[in-house]
Parts: C-alpha cells; structure tokens; sequence
C-alpha cells in the first residue's frame, strides 16, 4: 500500500467526522425559530414545528426564539469549533504522513543492509574459498581435449559465481551471460597438419604387354595371361 493510499485511508474517516461535528455545531438556520411540542389530545400524537401547532392539539414551548445577539454568539463558536476541528484534522494527517514517510526510509535502510550484509557473507564464506581454489584448480590443469577444458572450466566458474554471490547475485550473472554474444572460438592443432600426397605409382615399375597370339598375351616380366575372359591381363 503506497503511502497516498494509507493518508488517504486515514483522512476519510476523520473527515467524516469533522462533517458531522460542524453538521452538530451549527445548526443556527435551524435553531434561529421557535419550536413548538404539539400533542394530539386524540391519538397521542408528538410533533415538533416552528410555526402554530394544528387546531386540537396540545402545544408547548420547547426552544424559545432567540435573539440576533444569541444567533451571532453561536455562530462564531460553531465556527471556532469548526475551525480547531479543522486544524486538528491538518495537524493529524501531517502527522501521519510523516511518520509513513518515517517508517519507509527505515524499512529501505533495513532492506538495504540486509542485502549487504548477506553479500558480504557469501563473499566471505568458506564454501566460496573452496569454489574459487576448485575453479584455480581446473584452470592450470591440462588434461582432456580443449572441448572438456572449456566445460570444465565454465562449471567451476557457475559454481564458484553460485557460492560467492549466493542466489541473486548468480541470477543477475546468469541474466547478463545470456544477454552476451556468443563467440565460437576454434583452438589451432598443436603441430601442423601436412595433407598427405595421393599415391603415384612408377610407371616404370608396372608390367606391360609385350605381346599377344590368338589366345594368350605376355607381359614385360614373361607372364603369360588369357586374351579374353577372367584372369586376362585387362580383367585383373
């Protein structure tokens, strides 16, 4: 609840009251006539007027006309009443507004060293020693291919933000690592990589057809093949 809220729950009530205490104060249009107590000799009837009570009727006077003097001295204490009950209403709602304002810089301040504090625990805490000595850790060993390292190392960094900065803080990390760009870095060979020549055959070193008959041919190394047909020398 702000704090307009809470002034203006507290003003209403009070302005009700001050409405009606100033409704009760001055009643001086009301009271300037004579009233009358008229009873019906009849039924029993009471009435109340300012002017004759009806014919058969039993009147008496219940408030005398008053003077202008008397109607002047009560309008000016309605109206001193009026006006306490007005600066009292002031005086309250300041009151109130400064003691709401009051009690939300106080709450602020609590709030404010309470995050302080718990930082400063997290911080000093021997679970975030043991995260930060852990992610040391992984970072001077070498073992693993460089895919591993890097996961190992962005494990140990999450935890050791989880222990350091307790849960907000790793949220707001969390928040502002996705919002970074993303950057693929490919890690080199560790020696260089020669591709490997395709494999060239001597042809000095290849048998070859000296000579055919109708059947048979001979290569340079005297080896005698079908002409046609499986095992020929085209068919090997």
């Amino acid at each position: 609840m702000t704090h307009a809220h809470k002034f203006h729950k507290f003003l209403v009530p009070l302005a009700s009251v001050f409405w009606v205490a100033l409704g009760v104060l001055s009643p001086f249009e009301a009271a300037s006539a004579q009233v009358l107590r008229c009873t019906d000799a009849r039924t029993g009837k009471v009435t109340y007027t300012d002017s004759a009570c009806d014919s058969g009727t039993q009147s008496r006077e219940v408030q005398p006309r008053k003077s202008p003097e008397e109607l002047a001295q009560e309008r000016a204490q309605g109206e001193e009443a009026a006006q306490r009950m007005r600066e009292r209403l002031a005086a309250e709602a300041a009151a109130t507004q400064q003691r709401e304002a009051q009690q939300a810089r106080e709450e602020r301040e609590a709030r404010r060293a309470q995050r302080g504090t718990s930082a400063a625990d997290y911080a000093n805490s021997a679970a975030c020693a043991n995260a930060r000595r852990a992610l040391d850790a992984v970072a001077a060993s070498v073992a693993g291919s460089a895919e591993d390292q890097s996961a190992r190392l962005d494990t140990a960094q999450r935890q050791m933000e989880l222990s350091c900065l307790g849960p907000e803080g790793y949220a707001r990390a969390e928040a502002a690592r996705a919002n970074r760009p993303q950057v693929v870095v490919v890690q080199p060979p560790a020696w260089p990589v020669h591709p490997r020549p395709p494999h060239q055959p001597n042809r000095a070193d290849r048998p070859y057809i000296k000579g055919c008959t109708s059947f048979t041919c001979t290569d340079s190394n005297g080896k005698r093949y079908p002409r046609t047909g499986p095992g020929s020398f085209d068919g090997r």
